[in-house]
């Protein structure tokens, strides 16, 4: 589409929202609507985030010895700043919870930062263990694997959903 064109349904949808907004209803081009459709498992991140704690006191370690044994290189503001950055993005993966979101014919997740989602098409099948659910997909990507101890997810309650999810979309299930 042309830029003139793309601006033009810009501001058409805008005035259409005004409009919609005005009268109670649901503005168009929003998620919310699409949101209501899926199912969501969270889950909590807790083995990255410990990691760069790890990190963090190390590192104030290391530069306090250094600065208590008289090293000029380290009395400066930037080994401080590093351990405090250390120590924010630790509570930002903490706070950031991971998570499964089920849909009618998809299954999304946020892998590597990004949202990504598989079709039921693309699922191979699935595999539910005591603590683990794993989705195989078909084709070169990685499986996705759902489990208690490193996420904290409810396997339980995801196993339930993906076996009905597999039995809409004639998707093997494997119980172990």
């Amino acid at each position: 589409m042309s830029r003139s064109w793309e601006r033009q349904i810009r501001k058409n949808q805008q005035k259409a929202n005004t409009m919609r907004q005005k009268t109670g209803q649901e503005r168009i081009g929003t998620s919310a609507a699409v949101s209501q459709n899926y199912e969501t498992f969270k889950g909590r991140n807790y083995m990255f985030p410990s990691f760069l704690l790890i990190i963090a006191i190390f590192l104030a370690v290391i530069t306090i010895g250094a600065q208590m044994s008289g090293v000029k290189e380290a009395s400066g503001s930037s080994y401080w700043f590093i351990i405090v950055m250390y120590l924010v993005l630790a509570v930002i993966m903490f706070l950031r919870r991971p998570y499964l979101r089920v849909g009618k014919d998809r299954v999304s997740t946020i892998r590597f930062n990004r949202e990504r989602t598989l079709l039921a098409g693309d699922i191979a099948k699935f595999r539910v263990e005591k603590g683990y659910v794993t989705i195989e997909t078909k084709g070169k990507s990685g499986n996705w694997i759902f489990s208690r101890f490193l996420k904290m997810f409810k396997t339980d309650e995801i196993a339930e959903r993906m076996i009905l999810f597999a039995e809409q979309h004639q998707i093997p299930v494997e119980k172990k």
